[in-house]
Formats: C-alpha cells, sequence, structure tokens
C-alpha cells in the first residue's frame, strides 16, 4: 500500500488543480492553494511509490547542512549533487540553510536544541528558526522553522514551510522532514514521533501540469512494497540504508530558480 503521505500528497495534487488560483510569480504562471497540512507517521518511508525520488542526494544534503558546509564541492563530498544551480561563480553558495543553523545572530541552533532535547526535554522552546528577514542571500529557505515536542519519549516534530514546489520540492521534502526527525531522535536517545508539515502556499507551476497525469496514473497502476530502512549512528555522523525502494516510473520534473 501507499505510505499515508504519499495519499496526502496525491490529494494534494487533486486539490491545486481543481481549487487552485492562478498566479505568475518570478518562476512563471502556477495554480496554487494556501495553506495545507501533511503528517507523515515515523514508521513509515515517505518515498513516492508513484515515481522515483533520488533520496541519496537528500541524505547528502542533510549531511552537507550539519556540516555547516558552504560551497557545491562541500555538498557534493557529501554526496549532495543538486545544489549547483544556487552557485555563484566560484562555487560558493549564497543560502541561509547552514548558516542560520549554525550562526543566527551568534547563536548555533543546532547545537542548543540537541543540549536543550537531553537536559530540558519539556521545554517549549525546542525549536530552529530559518527565517532572517534582514538577509540578502541568493537563495533564502523555503522552510520558516522546525518545532519539537518530547511526549512519552517520543520526538514530534512540526515542520512550518512558507512555499512548497509540489512536483519537485514537496516531493523530497517530505522525506527530508521525516529523515531530520529520524537522525535528531537516534541521537537524543528517544523514539521518532509524528511529522507535521504546515504549508504555507502550495502550488504547482504550469511548466509541470503535463506530467502530473502521468504520476497519478502510475501511483494507482503500482503494486509497492513496504518500504523499510536502517539508520546508524547519530545526527553528526549517520548511516542510512533504504531497502524495498523500486519504483518503476522515473519521471523528470523541471527545476525552476
Amino acid at each position: 500500500m501507499l505510505s499515508s503521505a504519499e495519499l496526502q500528497y496525491t490529494k494534494l495534487i487533486d486539490l491545486i488543480r481543481t481549487q487552485g488560483t492562478i498566479s505568475t510569480p518570478t518562476k512563471g504562471p502556477c495554480l496554487s492553494i494556501f495553506g495545507y497540512t501533511i503528517i507523515v507517521q515515523p514508521d513509515e518511508v515517505p518515498l513516492l511509490q508513484g515515481r522515483k525520488i533520488y533520496y541519496e542526494g537528500l541524505v547528502g544534503e542533510l549531511k552537507a547542512f550539519v556540516a555547516d558546509e558552504t560551497t557545491v564541492e562541500g555538498f557534493e563530498k557529501h554526496g549532495c549533487p543538486f545544489w549547483g544551480a544556487w552557485a555563484n561563480d566560484d562555487g560558493s553558495l549564497d543560502v541561509d540553510y547552514a548558516r542560520l543553523l549554525h550562526n543566527f545572530n551568534g547563536i548555533n541552533q543546532l547545537r542548543d536544541l540537541m543540549y536543550n532535547l537531553k537536559k530540558f526535554p519539556d521545554s517549549r522552546k525546542h525549536i530552529i528558526s530559518l527565517w532572517d528577514p534582514s538577509s540578502k542571500a541568493k537563495q533564502v529557505p523555503c522552510v520558516l522553522s522546525y518545532q519539537w515536542n518530547v511526549e512519552n519519549g517520543k520526538l514530534n516534530m512540526i515542520w512550518t514551510q512558507r512555499s512548497a514546489d509540489v512536483m519537485v520540492g514537496l516531493a523530497s521534502d517530505m522525506f527530508s522532514a521525516w529523515l531530520l526527525n529520524q537522525v535528531i531522535a537516534v541521537s537524543s536517545d528517544l523514539e521518532p514521533g509524528t511529522v507535521t508539515m504546515n504549508i504555507g502556499d502550495a502550488h504547482i507551476y504550469e511548466a509541470h501540469l503535463d506530467k502530473v497525469q502521468e504520476y497519478l496514473d502510475s501511483v494507482w497502476s503500482t503494486d509497492p512494497m513496504r518500504v523499510q530502512y536502517v539508520l546508524d549512528g547519530n545526527l553528526w555522523d549517520f548511516d542510512l540504508k533504504i531497502l524495498n525502494y523500486r519504483p518503476e516510473t522515473k519521471i523528470k520534473f523541471e527545476l525552476l530558480v
């Protein structure tokens, strides 16, 4: 069966196609809705079955963020090949994700989070903010914040996202959100809990509409297997093995930058 996350994802696609409003932002015309929630269960790996998601690069992306990499070479060293689209001529990356994780007005938010989860698990301040209104970065984060809650030994996360390119970004974001919470939970001696993804502007670009039906046809004709995983290590040095993920359909949606 499909993961509950992919079922919610397909419902979002239908909602946008039938009720979305037309807008023309900088990357081209699109259909969009404002406000949607996807809940990712901890025991389901939210990789799409309707088309292949290349999760290896997403694992490398998280490793690069944690390592505070600031160049294309640094990201590629961890196995993440796709950040070159936002690179400067010298290969440096003018993006806020890693910068704000490790230095938001002098605060290392990531290390503070890991300390406080162990020292003060009942705190309501387990928050990392990725929105800096003063930033002049070339690429500001689509994710505004992460917030965690420890409940009965389980770590739950709320992922708040201002903007989601549904056919490109969100397809990967579901896995990235799940992975982030899994790794932080293991590193804090907690069980992974649910991930609630709150999305502001969810949109499908006009340039992607012709392939949307291809994905939906693939979803409902596929015979998916339950994806399994093995996670070793901790946030600073982890290894993830994905088992039984073999979707047959490969659909390429152009990245609009």
